[in-house]
């Protein structure tokens, strides 16, 4: 035997080892994994229909479909779609986000097993692991939240990725000069409006229209985080630099129905996130918007980059969530 075959034989069992025999596995170490399937918002259960249907499910519909904060029609945060087990084959498997369920007396306790890429790049595979049907539902009741989040992260992460490849460098700049931010604003968006503190990013497209209103004013002590001195200095901006399309007509919060507003962080930054819907004054526009505020020490002033969308025809959540994707890329920089 030739010592380059013994070379090669020696190399390939190597590889099955390493990779345990599995084909997938293999095929991800040799980077030819496939690129996800199915539609943003969609999430698979994989789980006895039975169950899935009765109240062992609940939990987790309650969970991973719940109603998607601030939007003018109810959606929810995901659309589920049950496969049972054993038509879970390869034309599901590469589906960008699943939920597996699996329910035997070998686990000792209930848990989340979260993996990345397993079956397809950037697929979130998500493992439900529980003892008993019991312990399962209340998996979900105390921590299916976790699960949600990370589901939504994934959706956010796959939007960057495309967004940081096709980067508007121009605006990009424009947010780093004038605000002392960085944001990961790819092309589409134009430099609507640019005045005294205030920018207004704008895509425009003949179904839809998304936006971004960047603005910045002084820190005025504890009170600037709360919800009520937030909505005053959005439509302080809004009424003077957002018009709308008649004569005395202008972008405001609705505040018939309260928005939503919550302390978080991203990339080490404290943020200050308001949600809900804005109206037209005068008029009869509408839709919903997300805005972050985060407090720059160094100059002594808040920046708030407010998100709105305009899509009447349409659910909204998946366009709120492309806003939000590039929300999560908002950092601090030195001048």
């Amino acid at each position: 035997m030739n010592r380059l075959f013994v070379s090669f034989l020696f190399v390939t069992i190597g590889l099955l080892v390493i990779t345990g025999c599995n084909p997938e596995k293999a095929k991800q170490q040799q980077g030819v994994m496939p690129s996800v399937t199915g539609k943003t918002g969609e999430l698979i259960v994989v789980m006895d229909t039975a169950k899935f249907r009765s109240e062992v499910g609940l939990p987790i519909k309650k969970q991973l479909s719940s109603v998607f904060k601030g939007l003018p029609q109810p959606e929810p945060i995901f659309n589920l779609i049950n496969i049972p087990p054993k038509a879970f084959d390869k034309g599901f498997k590469t589906h960008r986000n699943v939920l597996r369920i699996h329910v035997a007396r070998k686990y000792s306790e209930p848990r989340f097993v979260v993996r990345k890429g397993v079956h397809s790049k950037s697929q979130i595979l998500i493992e439900a692991q529980a003892p008993n049907d019991s312990l399962l539902q209340r998996l979900f009741r105390e921590k299916g939240d976790v699960a949600a989040d990370r589901f939504v992260e994934s959706e956010w992460n796959r939007y960057l990725k495309a967004y940081r490849g096709m980067r508007d460098r121009g605006v990009i700049q424009h947010l780093r000069e004038k605000f002392n931010i960085e944001m990961v604003i790819p092309k589409g968006f134009k430099l609507d409006k640019d005045t005294t503190n205030f920018s207004w990013l704008a895509k425009e497209d003949p179904e839809y229209s998304q936006g971004f209103l960047v603005y910045k004013y002084p820190y005025n002590g504890e009170k600037t985080f709360t919800l009520g001195y937030q909505i005053r200095m959005r439509d302080r901006f809004t009424k003077k630099f957002v018009p709308g399309p008649s004569p005395g007509s202008y972008m405001i919060t609705e505040t018939m129905v309260t928005p939503f507003f919550n302390k978080k962080r991203i990339n080490n930054h404290t943020v200050y996130e308001m949600r809900g819907l804005w109206k037209v004054k005068n008029d009869f526009m509408g839709g919903p918007f997300v805005s972050y505020s985060i407090y720059n020490e160094n100059s002594g002033e808040v920046v708030t980059v407010d998100g709105f969308v305009y899509a009447p025809r349409f659910n909204k959540r998946d366009y709120v969530r492309q806003m939000e994707a590039i929300l999560q890329s908002l950092e601090l920089v030195e001048p």
